[in-house]
C-alpha cells in the first residue's frame, strides 16, 4: 500500500471527524490538512517548503489525500500551529487500533533531547551525555517499539514528574523505565493501572530497593533507545530545528508518532513484528 494510502486509510473519518458544512469557500477543512501532515513525516519531507514541492510533483498523491489544489507554503505552517490539539486526539485513537492488533505486555518509558540552540523558547536540560538546550520528547512505548503516549516538553523539564501522564488510559503487565522515574508517586502510578513497576533504583534517593523483575530492564532497555533513534533520524529528520515555538514542533512530532503506528499497523496486519520491518517509507 502507498503512503498516501495509509495516511488516508487511518486519518479518516473514523479518526478525525470532518469539519461540519458551512457557507462561502470551505477552504481544505481540517481532515485533508491532517492528512497532509501525517503524510509529511511519513514521506520524511523536513519543512513546509518540502511538502508543497513534493504534493505539486506528485499529483497522484494529492488527490489521493483528497486535495484539489495544492495549499502554499504558509497554509501548511498555520496548520501544524492549528491543529496541534487534533492531532494528538487522531494520535490516541490510533494507539487504541494498535492495541486491538496487538496487546500491551510491556510499556517502556525514556526521554531524548531535541536540540535547538535557537529556539526562544528552547531550555537547557541535562541528559546523560551532559548538558543540551533545546526541547524534550518524552515518550512510552510497547514491547514492539512503537509509541503509545508522548509529550514534547522545554529541554528543563524533569522525566520523573510526567510519568503518570505518560501511563494514563494505558494498560500492560510491566512499566520499564531507568532511575530517573524512580520516586514513590510514579511507584504507585504504576501499580494503580494494574501493572508491575520495573524502576530501577536511584542511588540519589538513599537506600537501595530490591526492584522485582530486574532482569526485563536489562533485557527490554535497548527497545525504547531505539525507538528514540529511529525517531529522530528516520521519522523527524531534525525537522524541528527550523520551526520556532514549542506548538509547532510538537505537532510535527505528533504526526510522526501517528505515521509510524499508522505504518505498523498495516505491517503488523501483514504478520510483520519488528520496528525496522515497518518503516518502509523511510530511506
Amino acid at each position: 500500500m502507498e503512503a498516501c494510502e495509509v495516511v488516508r486509510l487511518f486519518v479518516n473519518k473514523a479518526i478525525v471527524s470532518a469539519e461540519p458544512k458551512r457557507r462561502g469557500n470551505p477552504g481544505y477543512g481540517r481532515l485533508k490538512a491532517l492528512r497532509v501532515l501525517v503524510y509529511a513525516r511519513l514521506k520524511g519531507l523536513e519543512n513546509d517548503t518540502r511538502v508543497v514541492e513534493y504534493l505539486k510533483k506528485h499529483a497522484w498523491a494529492a488527490r489521493t489525500l483528497g486535495l484539489r489544489c495544492i495549499p502554499d507554503r504558509t497554509t501548511v505552517g498555520r496548520w501544524w500551529r492549528r491543529y496541534l490539539r487534533f492531532l494528538e486526539e487522531a494520535f490516541q485513537r490510533i494507539t487504541c487500533m494498535l492495541q486491538l492488533v496487538t496487546p500491551t505486555t510491556h510499556l517502556i518509558v525514556d526521554s531524548t533531547p531535541l536540540e535547538d540552540l535557537y529556539d526562544m523558547e528552547a531550555k537547557w536540560g541535562y541528559t546523560s551525555q551532559g548538558p543540551f538546550r533545546g526541547f524534550k520528547l518524552h515518550a512510552v512505548v510497547n514491547q514492539l517499539g512503537l509509541p503509545m503516549k508522548a509529550v514534547v516538553t522545554p529541554g528543563n523539564r524533569y522525566d520523573s514528574s510526567l510519568l503518570p501522564e505518560l501511563l494514563q488510559d494505558l494498560e500492560a503487565n510491566y512499566v520499564l523505565a531507568d532511575a530517573g522515574y524512580d520516586s514513590k508517586r510514579n511507584i504507585k502510578a504504576v501499580k494503580a493501572m494494574g501493572a508491575v513497576p520495573v524502576i530501577a533504583s536511584n542511588p540519589r534517593r538513599g537506600k537501595r530497593r530490591k526492584i522485582e523483575h530486574s532482569e526485563l530492564l536489562r533485557e527490554r532497555r535497548y527497545v525504547v533507545e531505539q525507538f528514540n533513534g529511529h525517531v529522530k533520524d528516520n521519522v523527524l529528520k531534525e525537522c524541528w530545528i527550523r520551526p520556532r515555538g514549542l506548538v509547532k514542533k510538537a505537532a510535527m512530532v505528533t504526526a510522526g508518532l501517528i505515521s509510524i503506528d499508522a505504518n505498523a499497523i498495516e505491517a503488523l496486519i501483514e504478520g510483520e513484528i519488528s520496528l525496522k520491518a515497518v518503516s518502509k517509507y523511510w530511506d
